[in-house]
């Protein structure tokens, strides 16, 4: 067995060293891992590229690193990976060490520990390798079991278990203050805290409150800009009252999730756990509940939005910055309405000026463009029926190609049934067939998307959609009539105003 692995040794010259960082260990343990598998290839003189990673995860496609190390295996690149223990590689299910043991099988590339040479081609090494890796998935799936048992624990505790701590607290300890597996405040951050209270108890909102922190310089704590929705978490969240809340849902709703993870699911309050004065309280009750309530009074839509009660509801769009315009009527004793002004603002404050307009003046603009779109329309019929049929010669040659070419597939499995091809030669004369296959069926689902678009309203059903728009536009005179009618016809409306600058384009269903 030496002279095999003394041999095996001889051949190696380019290695990858892994240096992966586990659950329990520190960067500092990551560092004598890189030296003990650095000294090693010193001592035999290879030439190595590192690769380190710090993520936790079984599975592969939540380690970039060691996914990019995957395929440069895969490609021969190296002629070994240097790990300081065989299940660096990975502890994932089944399917994950599946494909990690094939990519060293098919390269033929050597697993190195300091311990231990493994060539995962020879049956000896492979079966050692299985069990490593069988043992290694339970360890892991033990010590997942006692994270989460021990979070559980932690939190009924009244001890901090959820990560980064919500602002302005910091974990355990901030100067003078000490919390032992608890949070204390971060003394600067709670000055801006508190900013952020009490303009939201003077019924400020969010949005604007971040906004006046952003022209204060200030930022958060990962360095960014502030927004509406950071402040609005920040101002709900019950940690400040001196809380600690557990189990609140059940599964993973991080945006990076393990392939297999459960999604996110609410549980009822009720079933909530809460822990009283776990650390210092930053907002009253009271507090906290008048915010609630303003912000959830900020929620409450409108009856007239609800309905639909404005002609164009939802169909006109700012030129300039994307957001949807809004109406109103102008004065007390007058029922004539109004688009208003854009007044959307950046995270910096700077605020839109495309200007609003009186209605009935706007509508005639979308009523005169209406009616150029229908007279292009008719005009244009003839170049709609030989788009159409172009659009169907195309698809039924598409449909055609594709018949010839899993025919064409059909007679390579029976040449290589018959032993007239090799089974490289067979996999290669299928793989480029299939790439054609998969070519053509990717075309033919555009040109069918296409040409369902032209079945949706044949020519004249799309000229009767509009012909009984105009019967029925000027007898309609309920608002929410108004715009389903509208509806019926134009998907958005994109307006700009600037002084006795007016433009608006509309785009039709």
């Amino acid at each position: 067995m030496e002279t095999l692995i003394d041999n095996s040794l001889n051949l190696i010259k380019y290695v990858a060293l892994y240096i992966r960082k586990s659950r329990a260990e520190s960067m500092e343990d990551l560092e004598k891992h890189r030296m003990t598998l650095v000294e090693l290839c010193k001592k035999r003189g290879w030439k190595y590229v590192e690769y380190l990673e710090v993520a936790n995860s079984d599975s592969i496609d939540m380690r970039p690193e060691f996914k990019k190390l995957l395929k440069e295996i895969e490609d021969g690149i190296y002629d070994a990976v240097c790990v300081v223990e065989y299940d660096r590689l990975g502890r994932g299910d089944l399917g994950d060490q599946d494909r990690i043991k094939k990519a060293f099988q098919k390269s033929e590339t050597y697993i190195v520990t300091p311990d231990k040479t493994f060539n995962l081609n020879d049956d000896n090494d492979e079966t050692y390798a299985d069990l490593k890796g069988f043992f290694a998935r339970q360890e892991y799936k033990m010590i997942k079991k006692r994270l989460r048992q021990g979070k559980k624990v932690g939190s009924r505790r009244g001890q901090w278990t959820n990560g980064t701590p919500p602002f302005p607290y910091v974990y355990q300890q901030y100067m003078n203050q000490y919390n032992d597996k608890g949070l204390v405040v971060h003394e600067e951050r709670f000055k801006v805290y508190r900013e952020m209270v009490e303009m939201a108890l003077d019924n400020i909102p969010p949005g604007k409150i971040a906004i006046h922190l952003n022209q204060l310089g200030l930022r958060t704590v990962r360095g960014c800009n502030w927004s509406g929705i950071t402040v609005q978490r920040i101002l709900i969240d019950e940690t400040h009252l001196g809380k600690i809340i557990s189990n609140k849902t059940i599964g993973d709703g991080h945006k990076n999730k393990n392939p297999n993870a459960k999604p996110a699911e609410m549980i009822p309050r009720n079933e909530w756990i809460v822990v009283e004065n776990c650390h210092v309280a930053i907002k009253t009750q009271q507090e906290h509940d008048k915010i609630i309530e303003l912000i959830g009074n900020r929620r409450t839509i409108s009856h007239k939005s609800r309905h639909q009660s404005y002609a164009f509801t939802g169909l006109i769009e700012c030129e300039q910055c994307g957001h949807f315009h809004s109406f109103h009527m102008r004065g007390a004793n007058t029922n004539l309405p109004y688009m208003r002004a854009c007044h959307h603002q950046s995270a910096t404050g700077e605020q839109c000026h495309n200007a609003g307009i009186r209605m009935s003046e706007f509508e005639e603009m979308v009523l005169n463009k209406i009616s150029e779109y229908k007279q292009n329309f008719i005009v244009g019929n003839n170049e709609n029926d030989s788009e159409l049929e172009k659009l169907k010669t195309l698809i039924a040659q598409q449909e055609e190609a594709i018949i010839k070419q899993k025919r064409a597939i059909s007679i390579i499995n029976d040449a290589y049934e018959l032993g007239d091809y090799t089974r490289e030669e067979w996999l290669e004369r299928k793989k480029k067939r299939d790439i054609e296959i998969h070519m053509l069926e990717d075309s033919l689902y555009e040109l069918t998307k296409r040409i369902n678009s032209f079945k949706q309203l044949s020519d004249m059903e799309r000229l009767e959609a509009l012909t009984n728009f105009f019967e029925h536009i000027t007898s309609t005179t309920t608002q929410s009539e108004r715009n389903e009618l509208y509806r019926t016809i134009i998907k958005r409306i994109i307006w700009y105003r600037k002084g006795d600058d007016k433009r608006l384009e509309i785009e039709f269903k």
